[in-house]
């Protein structure tokens, strides 16, 4: 019996998580945002076209695992992911950081008046309408570790990633999808696989016999 083993893609589109707006300045119209707490996010994988296998995705958020250079290089903050056009960019990322395990950055809107859209969406944050932003990241490197009881799924710990944009969002995408579109660029990963166990390797064959056979 053959078993059927995980295909590593070269490359992955961007992937996005939902995060809270925090704090916000009205002097200076900048609000700042916690985009990652690196918890466990419940994803998706698919073995041929009918077969949907779930796993745990889990960000690193150390000074190792996380290149904050493009949001540090003033990265767009959106409305809703769109990146088409620049009527889409609503403010721009003053700052980036990390602390206490988790990421952190500055968003600054523009004057007012400087463009209405930027109007509109600073005002919905002020007045905690619009509450939740969306990280946009691409992930570099992953290392997998299958699971080891029974009942226990996939993890795919995220070794290196990079945040490149945040945006506003009202009702996320499902968090445990990726950003669905043909058009998005792809971005080089790396994956290794954790050692897995002569035991749960032959677990793995008698729940595949079991299924063969209908039990």
């Amino acid at each position: 019996m053959t078993i059927k083993t995980l295909e590593v893609p070269s490359a992955l589109p961007m992937q996005t998580r939902l995060a809270p707006v925090t704090t916000i300045d009205a002097d200076t119209r900048t609000i700042e945002v916690t985009f990652t707490t690196g918890a466990a996010v419940r994803r998706v994988r698919w073995i041929g076209w009918d077969t949907r296998i779930p796993f745990d995705e889990v960000l690193t958020v150390t000074d190792a695992a996380v290149d904050l250079a493009r949001l540090r290089a003033g990265a767009p903050a959106l409305d809703s992911h769109s990146m088409w056009s620049t009527a889409a960019q609503v403010g721009v990322v003053e700052r980036a950081w990390l602390e206490k395990g988790e990421g952190r950055a500055a968003i600054r809107f523009p004057s007012q008046g400087v463009d209405p859209a930027s109007d509109r969406m600073y005002a919905l944050v002020s007045e905690k309408i619009i509450r939740n932003v969306s990280v946009g990241y691409t992930i570099n490197e992953v290392r997998v570790e299958a699971p080891q009881k029974s009942g226990e799924i996939e993890k795919r710990i995220v070794t290196r990633w990079t945040p490149f944009e945040i945006s506003f969002v009202t009702v996320p995408a499902d968090r445990g999808a990726q950003v669905r579109a043909d058009e998005l660029a792809v971005f080089p990963f790396h994956m290794t696989r954790a050692p897995v166990s002569g035991i749960v390797l032959a677990a793995a064959r008698m729940r595949m016999r079991a299924r063969a056979a209908g039990l």
